[in-house]
């Protein structure tokens, strides 16, 4: 049986509740879908909102990855100076414990002449294998520096040797002609 568009036939079928239920349901449809437009695009505006700072977390965590970085570097680069300061410490330490003052003295009996005495006496020691020692020296006569300088510049175990300063009884010295001798002493054991 074909259904037409003739409602004045009999029976007459009453066909408004299924459109009308068609209706709402289609109104229903098309009110969940703008719910569903409205909460995708409030849901795509969030996600925006966490995808920036989701990347401004990641920056932050590059800049403070690198920043943890350098100062681990630096760090290491301090301990690594702090260490190599120590180490230096300890090796003059080492140095000024082997360092023998009988053989400097008994080095100096040996090579000053007689005629000048030694006054004060003044090691330094630093990074070389050598040590830097200050002499003051007092002499009889203005020919004691010369005789000096000339017997330490002959001995092998002294180099460098310099004369600082000088001091006559004419300038107010009344022990003698006083003058002050920088050296470096390396002795055999040393070398």
């Amino acid at each position: 049986m074909s259904t037409g568009w003739n409602f004045a036939r009999r029976p007459f079928r009453d066909e408004r509740p299924v459109l009308m239920t068609i209706g709402v349901t289609a109104l229903l449809a098309l009110l969940f879908f703008a719910a569903n437009v409205q909460l995708n695009l409030r849901f795509s505006r969030q996600v925006e909102g966490t995808r920036r700072e989701i990347a401004e977390l990641e920056k932050r965590r590059d800049a403070a990855s690198r920043a943890s970085q350098v100062a681990r570097q630096a760090v290491e680069g301090y301990r690594l100076s702090t260490l190599a300061d120590e180490a230096a410490g300890l090796q003059t330490i080492v140095r000024e414990r082997r360092f023998s003052w009988l053989g400097l003295l008994a080095r100096l009996e040996r090579t000053l002449p007689p005629d000048v005495r030694l006054s004060r006496l003044l090691p330094r020691f630093d990074s070389s294998e050598s040590v830097s020692v200050d002499l003051a020296v007092i002499g009889r006569n203005a020919e004691s520096v010369v005789h000096t300088i000339a017997a330490l510049s002959k001995d092998e175990a002294f180099r460098d040797v310099k004369l600082q300063s000088e001091a006559s009884p004419e300038k107010g010295v009344p022990e003698g002609y006083t003058f002050a001798i920088r050296l470096r002493y390396a002795p055999m054991e040393l070398r």
